[in-house]
């Protein structure tokens, strides 16, 4: 009897710790480990080089006047062959003429594109704003020409409506044909009127051939046929030939259409094909960029830095701790599907901090999509585990 109460008696201790132990585990597992998850979201980021270089056109410099002249038509815009560009005048008198001639011809295309009453007023606010925009954000390469459209719309003398638009060209043309001492300059070309000149205008995209960095830098380092007339930018497509370095260089396949953010005095993206990579043997190369667009924007502007943005990824965020690495060196999270745990293997296509972009299962052939729960944290997960109600 007595031996029989001593197994009975050893059995139901071991069977107290077992359960002790059980419930010991079970405790520190819900004190100790947490379930977390978060919704999966889309994320795109870009990938970029930087970049300075030098903006290449076809221009045409115009003669240089004998005395001082007034632009009267406005930065960027484009003048037809034989078109009245700018006012020559002689002395103190027919410098008033020749302003007076920029003002109305201003006041008179004010009028010409503007309809209603309240033209007028449309066209001091549009001149103000348009100012101070310009100071804002530091561009100062048509500070004249907006500076001008402020006095002339709104501390103009001459009063200005549609009632008398006739009358204001009549004025004009008496001003521009019988006054001594005023001569009006003809464009000898159609192009893009600026009326800056920085002595670079005769170098042509033809002269950027297997060119080296330090070649580049030498060759816009000698200005010449600098004119206070200004320029004629012939044709619309325009060269960028920027210096970049050699590892990026090789990344970019001539042909493609990549965005450039342009930086500094003259900000704004610029969507560039890519011309030609110039390979020769140093650390950095001279990547050639064209484009047809914004033309009348850049007119002013010659050395300009910029940001390439040559790839732009998208997927799924998926933080570091949600991935997973099986023995096959497969990588792989969990999905929270209904109650259960679901294995979804993933492609990493790029890392930001501390997480991962990975494919999006609308291209994978999976079921992560954004809106998915996707399983940070778990004790013991696995394919088909339950998983969340303890939460």
């Amino acid at each position: 009897m007595k031996r029989t109460d001593f197994y009975i008696k050893l059995t139901t201790a071991v069977l107290f710790i077992a359960v002790l132990s059980y419930i010991g585990v079970y405790i520190y597992n819900a004190l100790t480990v947490t379930y977390e998850t978060i919704p999966a979201i889309r994320y795109s980021i870009e990938q970029t080089f930087s970049t300075h270089g030098y903006i290449i056109r076809t221009e045409t410099v115009l003669s240089e006047v004998g005395n001082t002249a007034l632009p009267i038509i406005p930065e960027g815009e484009k003048a037809a062959s034989g078109q009245v560009i700018a006012v020559e005048y002689l002395n103190n008198f027919a410098l008033e003429t020749a302003s007076e001639i920029r003002e109305l011809r201003f006041l008179i295309a004010g009028l010409e594109s503007s309809e209603g009453e309240d033209a007028v007023e449309l066209a001091r606010k549009s001149s103000i704003n348009d100012l101070s925009k310009a100071i804002q954000l530091g561009d100062l390469s048509r500070l004249d020409e907006l500076a001008l459209n402020v006095e002339t719309n709104v501390f103009s003398s001459i009063t200005a409506n549609q009632t008398n638009l006739n009358e204001l060209k009549a004025r004009l043309a008496k001003l521009e044909t019988d006054v001594y001492g005023v001569r009006m300059i003809y464009a000898p070309v159609s192009g893009i009127f600026s009326q800056y000149s920085d002595g670079y205008e005769h170098i042509t995209p033809n002269m950027i051939q297997d060119i080296t960095p330090d070649l580049l830098d030498a060759l816009f380092s000698d200005p010449q046929n600098t004119t206070q007339t200004g320029k004629l930018i012939t044709e619309f497509k325009w060269y960028y030939a920027a210096i970049m370095d050699a590892n990026e260089a090789e990344l970019l396949p001539e042909g493609k259409t990549v965005t450039l953010q342009m930086t500094g005095v003259y900000s704004s993206s610029v969507v560039m094909t890519i011309e030609r990579i110039f390979k020769q043997e140093a650390d950095s190369r001279v990547v050639l960029f064209s484009s047809n667009r914004s033309i009348h924007e850049m007119v002013s502007v010659r050395r300009v830095g910029a940001d390439l943005i040559y790839n732009i990824i998208t997927g799924i965020r998926v933080p570091k701790e949600a991935i997973h690495l099986d023995d096959d060196n497969v990588t792989f999270i969990y999905l929270q599907t209904g109650i259960r745990a679901e294995r979804v293997d993933v492609e990493i296509l790029a890392e930001i901090g501390g997480s991962y972009i990975v494919r999006d299962g609308a291209q994978a052939g999976t079921p992560l999509r954004p809106g998915s729960e996707i399983i940070v944290k778990a004790n013991e997960i696995f394919d088909g585990k339950t998983v969340g109600l303890d939460r």
